[in-house]
């Protein structure tokens, strides 16, 4: 029996077990469960059953936001309670998602006995200390001994505590975002497969595959290793399925047929509009608008520069030389300037205050403040989506200049406050009839970085999502719009992606549909990449297609000093035309296309229907690129000098650069007095005044290594005091474990300096904060986070 044959017989054998499965359908009240499952939901619960039954490990793949979360946990109540199955059981998932993991199993399964298996350090060594003293109080020792029944816990701690975790042989293993384990090669996969005792166990992910069949096999071979056998025979066995340019089109057919076969016994997948379409889920509509934004005047200046200082590159380009370094750099540079100027050191004008000129600056933050604006006065609330953190700092400045509240999410943000910000954000209806309620009632914008937030997280308080900047993948940016259109959400959800129109953001934004467009249906949905390669992909052909795009650029008028303004009526106006389309009827399936014409003198709405619409973007002939690299060629020529010099900071006139050092030194004068006043003396180590003669570049001096406990550090030196460095943030919130629990036994006076900082305001990135704790031994925080 060849390879082909055993995973069809697999496959028939787990078919005819759904046949001849004669028991009666799942009992909601077996589910010993407190919620009103819906009937996609009971299915899939029922589904899994079955699988488990006939000893099937699976892959429960529905799409983001149809409760795969709440039929997990309706399956482990019912193997505990009614099939009598000990435990324990083990769930393992993101960090982000562990707050909703334990909030819904406390709501809706309470006799299930959860350890939270998160935290410090130290935290977890008491936790282990309290199983093991509970389990040494019974008579024997077996899983019935235990205090949980299902232990949760995160992928990085289970790596960190793989020797005590291992330990145990769990009845039953659910691994949520299974998504992690899509590398074969990863640490956490081989660690899962070698190290752990799971024989039973369900893998959960909204996006079984993002790129390839690659990653499909390792989630198959990961639930039944014996039937998947290796990649190399999967990928031979159904390599024609869904490769647009096989010849032999029947082979094609056929193995694709196969595949879909295969991957129906091992694999539940349903998607919304499926499910709506069956009538068995009800959802509010989703409106996606896709808006084309203007560059500002100021924008355009550091657009060309970029080009400017880029066009040897280009050049070599165009000539087909090999390339000397990457061009995706030179991408990144242009999607930077695209979202905003200010990303760019130097381009901000001293001193660096708030005022219009920061939305003035980009052509996408003028129409979010128009759209804002709207929103704000409608008593809607927003997720606002970007992918550099240095954007969402520019975000969170200009809703501070609003003054609209806000909840900030990102990769630094601590676990402790990542969890508040969702549960405060999270309680609050987006049901609001008026500004008032929605100052009254909580955030009203919540920023969030992409790749932070995309996934795991349930924000149905929100009915309006908007895109700053799309991710290179779009299928990140699907999954970040599920946090608000999914189950839950009883508003008519309004999806915005704002793309910088004529700049390579719009040559992307065309391949990431295109590609969309063509993906093959392998598992229900547009999840495949036939080319088995990421949107972003590093290969210098498919970057130079990028470079292509900006064919649409006319140097001659980007070059042009008079400055674009934008009436602010217009701009009003086309936010009411965009807002208006959460009130129309449209199909499920319409996209819509928000696009400024005669610099917004009028806007003209594309309704996108299928792939004949997405032909923008063609391919252009070695002639056609030429003609554009010369044209822009002869006007970087005929304007003399660089209109930037990105990364060296502009400086002022020599008569406000005067005025401007004495206000600050008025202001810190006035700082210094009121400290005086209250009594607080700055821990803040100050730059010295002038460079010491001593010759840096020395040899001179040697490096020693010490061990032991890092608050009573080793002296190498008696004559010499020793530091103790640790690393703070801006909050002026003391935190806990680690470090911040060690020096706080040390010494209270060092958390209390920190907070005291915060409190004067002489928290500042890049600071060293002093406190000394014995004589010749100090503390010292280094502010090194916002």
């Amino acid at each position: 029996m060849n390879y082909e044959q055993r995973i069809i017989a697999a496959s028939k054998f787990v078919y005819a077990g759904d046949s001849a499965d004669d028991s009666p359908p799942v009992n909601t009240v077996d589910l010993e469960v407190k919620a009103t499952l819906k009937p996609h939901q009971i299915e899939g619960v029922s589904w899994l059953i079955r699988r488990y039954r006939l000893g099937v490990n699976v892959i429960l793949g529905d799409e983001m936001g149809l409760g795969k979360t709440l039929q997990a946990i309706s399956l482990l109540s019912y193997l505990k309670f009614f099939l009598k199955t000990p435990g324990p059981f083990l769930v393992l998932c993101p960090l982000s998602v562990t707050d909703g993991w334990m909030s819904e199993m406390a709501n809706f399964a309470p006799k299930l006995r959860v350890l939270s298996y998160i935290g410090e350090k130290e935290h977890r060594r008491n936790l282990r200390k309290k199983m093991y003293e509970h389990v040494n109080k019974k008579a024997l020792c077996d899983a019935e001994s235990l205090s949980f029944d299902v232990l949760l816990t995160t992928y990085d701690i289970l790596l960190l505590d793989e020797d005590f975790l291992s330990q145990a042989p769990w009845s039953y293993a659910i691994i949520d975002e299974a998504q992690r384990l899509k590398n074969p090669s990863s640490v956490l996969h081989n660690v899962l497969k070698e190290r752990f005792v799971m024989p039973r166990k369900l893998l959960m992910t909204g996006t079984p595959i993002q790129n390839n069949l690659s990653e499909l096999w390792a989630l198959l071979h990961f639930c039944m290793p014996s039937v998947f056998g290796t990649l190399d025979q999967f990928l031979y066995a159904f390599k024609e399925a869904g490769d647009p340019s096989c010849r032999d089109a029947d082979k094609a057919k056929e193995q694709f047929k196969i595949l879909k076969y295969v991957i129906g016994a091992f694999m539940l997948r349903r998607t919304k509009s499926q499910l709506i379409e069956l009538g068995t889920l009800v959802l509010p509509p989703l409106t996606e608008i896709t808006v084309m934004a203007p560059l500002a005047a100021l924008q355009k200046k550091v657009y060309m520069s970029i080009l400017r200082k880029e066009l040897t590159q280009l050049l070599a380009l165009a000539s087909g030389a090999p390339s000397t370094r990457s061009l995706q750099n030179i991408v990144i540079q242009l999607r930077k300037a695209c979202s905003h100027p200010y990303l760019f050191a130097g381009i901000e004008p001293e001193p660096y205050e708030e005022g219009e000129h920061l939305v003035q600056a980009s052509g996408k933050l003028l129409i979010v403040d128009h759209l804002l604006q709207k929103l704000h006065a409608y008593g809607h609330r927003v997720l606002l989506f970007a992918q550099m953190t240095q954007t969402l700092d520019i975000l969170q400045d200009y809703l501070e200049l609003r003054k609209y509240s806000y909840e900030r999410l990102d990769g630094s943000i601590r676990a402790e406050e990542r969890f508040a910000a969702i549960r405060s954000f999270s309680q609050q209806s987006a049901k609001r009839r008026s500004k008032l309620e929605a100052d009254q009632n909580g955030a009203f914008v919540f920023l969030i970085s992409t790749r932070a937030g995309g996934v795991g997280l349930n924000l149905v308080a929100a009915d309006t999502v908007i895109f700053y900047e799309q991710d290179w993948n779009p299928q990140v940016d699907r999954q970040a719009l599920q946090r608000a259109h999914r189950i839950g959400q009883t508003n008519h959800v309004l999806s915005i992606n704002l793309v910088t129109e004529q700049t390579v953001e719009e040559v992307i934004m065309r391949r990431a549909q295109r590609k969309l467009q063509l993906s093959q249906n392998i598992v229900g949905d547009d999840v495949l990449d036939q080319e088995g390669k990421e949107i972003a992909g590093a290969e210098a052909g498919d970057l130079r297609s990028v470079i292509l795009g900006l064919h649409m650029l006319d140097p001659a008028e980007i070059t042009n000093e008079e400055s674009d303004e934008f009436d602010r009526t217009e701009l009003a106006a086309m936010a009411e035309t965009i807002i208006a389309f959460r009130n129309e009827e449209r199909s499920a399936k319409d996209e819509f296309e928000v696009k400024p014409v005669d610099r917004l003198s009028e806007f003209n709405v594309v309704t996108k229907r299928g792939p004949e619409s997405i032909k923008l973007d063609p391919r252009l002939d070695e002639a056609s690129y030429l003609a554009w690299v010369e044209k822009f060629k002869e006007a970087s020529q005929a304007n003399h000098g660089p209109i930037f010099e990105l990364g060296n900071r502009r400086r002022l006139p020599e008569e406000k650069q005067v005025k401007t050092e004495a206000a600050k030194r008025k202001e810190e004068e006035e700082k210094l007095s009121k400290w005086e006043a209250l009594g607080y003396h700055s821990l803040s180590v100050r730059y010295p005044v002038s460079a010491p003669d001593t010759d840096i570049s020395s040899d001179s001096g040697a490096v020693h290594f010490v061990y032991g406990d890092c608050t009573h550090p080793s002296k190498v030196s008696p004559s010499e005091p020793t530091i103790i460095f640790s690393c703070v943030d801006t909050s002026g919130s003391w935190g806990h474990g680690g470090m911040f629990d060690a020096l706080a036994r040390l010494l209270s006076s060092v958390p209390a300096a920190y907070e005291r900082a915060s409190e004067f305001h002489d928290l500042h990135l890049g600071d060293l904060h002093l406190i000394e704790i014995t004589v010749g031994s100090f503390g010292c925080c280094a502010v090194l986070q916002s």
